[in-house]
This record gives C-alpha cells, sequence and structure tokens, in this order.
C-alpha cells in the first residue's frame, strides 16, 4: 500500500481498493502534515489509509496572518471540503488535533450544510468544546515570550528542536494558525456560560472527544461540551499524556492507536469482515 503524502496541494489521496476507511487528519497549530502524522500510515497499516491534510497557510498568512485583520475562515474551510470532497464519497473519518480539531469540525459542519456526506465519525483531540474560550485566545497579541510560556509542554525528545524552530519562522506560522482559532470562535465564554450560538444545528455523525489526562489546556468539562455538537452521541476517551498523547510516550501513543483501531472497526461496513479481524488485532497488541 502506498502512504498517503501531501506536499503542495491540500490532500492528495492515492486510490487503493485495500483499505475500506480514508482517515483525514488535521494538524495542530504550528504543526505540519507531514510531521504531525508520521508514523500513522505505519502503526495503523492497511486498517485504513491515512490522509494528511495541509491547511491552506496562505490563506491565514497574509495579511490577517500577520496581524491586519481576522483570518477568513470560511474561505479556508471551504477551499479544504473542495478538495476533500472528490475523495469523501467512500467511508471516511475525521481526526483532528488541537486546533485542527476545530478545522475538522468546521469541515463537517460545511458538509452538513451542503448535504454531502459525513464522516462515519468525527474524531476530535486534544481540544474543548468548539464554542468556548480556548486558553491561548487572545495569545496572537502577546510578545514571544509570553506565547512561548502558554504553550503545551512538548515530548522530551522533541522539546529542543521544536523550541529553535519557535524562535525562528514557526513563530509567524503559530500565531497564523492560532488566529483561526480565535476567529472560529464567534462567542467565546468561560465553559459554565457558554452555549454553542443560537440556531447552530448539531452535527448528524457522532462524536468521539480524545483527551489527556495531563493536559492542562482542556478540562474534562471542556473535552465533555464536544456533546452539545451532535446529535449522533458523543464519547470521551481519556489517554495517558498531556496535549500530545498520540507521541508522548509509548505508553500514551500505543493507547490512543488502540483505541483508534478500535473506533475504526465501528466505521467499517458489517460485510468487511477481514477488517474487522485485523482491528481486533491490533486493539488486542
Amino acid at each position: 500500500m502506498v502512504s498517503t503524502s501531501l506536499t503542495e496541494a491540500i490532500v492528495r489521496v492515492t486510490k487503493s481498493s485495500v483499505e475500506p476507511l480514508r482517515l483525514f487528519c488535521f494538524h495542530h497549530a504550528g504543526g505540519h502534515e507531514k510531521s504531525s502524522f508520521m508514523g500513522w500510515q505505519r502503526k495503523l497499516g492497511d486498517l485504513a489509509e491515512v490522509v494528511p491534510v495541509r491547511l491552506p497557510y496562505d490563506d491565514v498568512s497574509s495579511p490577517a496572518g500577520r496581524g491586519a485583520g481576522s483570518p477568513d475562515v470560511a474561505r479556508m474551510i471551504e477551499r479544504i471540503n473542495a478538495e476533500i470532497d472528490p475523495w469523501a464519497g467512500t467511508p471516511h473519518v475525521f481526526y483532528g488535533h488541537s486546533m485542527g480539531a476545530l478545522v475538522a469540525y468546521q469541515v463537517t459542519r460545511l458538509r452538513q450544510k451542503l448535504a454531502l456526506p459525513l464522516p462515519e465519525r468525527l474524531l476530535v483531540g486534544a481540544y474543548p468544546g468548539p464554542h468556548l474560550r480556548h486558553r491561548l485566545t487572545g495569545a496572537t497579541r502577546l510578545p514571544d515570550t509570553a506565547l512561548r510560556a502558554l504553550l503545551p509542554e512538548q515530548p522530551a525528545h522533541r522539546s529542543q528542536s521544536v523550541r529553535k524552530a519557535l524562535e525562528q519562522t514557526a513563530m509567524t506560522r503559530l500565531r497564523a494558525h492560532l488566529g483561526i482559532c480565535e476567529a472560529a470562535v464567534s462567542v467565546p465564554g468561560r465553559e459554565a456560560e457558554a452555549a454553542p450560538p443560537a440556531g447552530s444545528r448539531p452535527l448528524l455523525c457522532p462524536i468521539d472527544v480524545f483527551t489527556g489526562r495531563g493536559d492542562a489546556m482542556v478540562t474534562p468539562a471542556g473535552a465533555a461540551a464536544w456533546r452539545l455538537h451532535t446529535q449522533a452521541g458523543c464519547r470521551v476517551h481519556q489517554m495517558p499524556g498531556g496535549h500530545f498523547f498520540t507521541r508522548d510516550s509509548a505508553e500514551s501513543k500505543n493507547a490512543f492507536f488502540a483505541r483508534l483501531a478500535v473506533i475504526l472497526a465501528e466505521c467499517v461496513p458489517a460485510t468487511s469482515g477481514d477488517f474487522r479481524d485485523r482491528q481486533h488485532r491490533m486493539a488486542s497488541r
């Protein structure tokens, strides 16, 4: 099987008759589609075709991403959806991590509005309910030092390289991405007070929420708030690790991929017996 890789295009899919599912993956703020989901295809094997989605950076980096206004989130979501749509007619799942969760949610909302096929499930990780005020809301106006102090802790083996990158061009990219989160939350508020905007229609697909037990960015109440955005059911899965539980440690990675395998199995038609058997074996490792 050929692993899907994105370069200049927002999404580039290699057709395959092996995988009954496509897993579209949306990266975190300041991240990149290649590095954020590196190793996922190897981990999942032929259980699903992993399709990292590149955030159309030019939509948010100029001029809005440089502080001249709010990013055009609607335009960005429309562009992502237009590129995904040709490949979303067969069973598929969305996974978004941190900011990527918000982007995946917005793409799903647009697809529902346009009566297009929805993901079998929307999987979101390390992000509170999309109507809530995030810890980094407003952080784009802070100086670099103050912004860095608010960022979640990176895995120890990556902290030096990440810190070096942030001191260079990645800080501009991070600020542009965080601007998306600020612009997308139309009615921010406290967890005890906020509610989805009036007239916001809940999704028709179920939502699975992943959260790290040690993640200071997302409280249990914030994770549970996703239930307000679907009428098809919402589950919260607590993982070992922090904000980056998908790569924090061997324990957190294994726990995440084992749970992911079980969820993917639920998304496959009952006729795909061989696939379900492979999912069961992976989840039992």
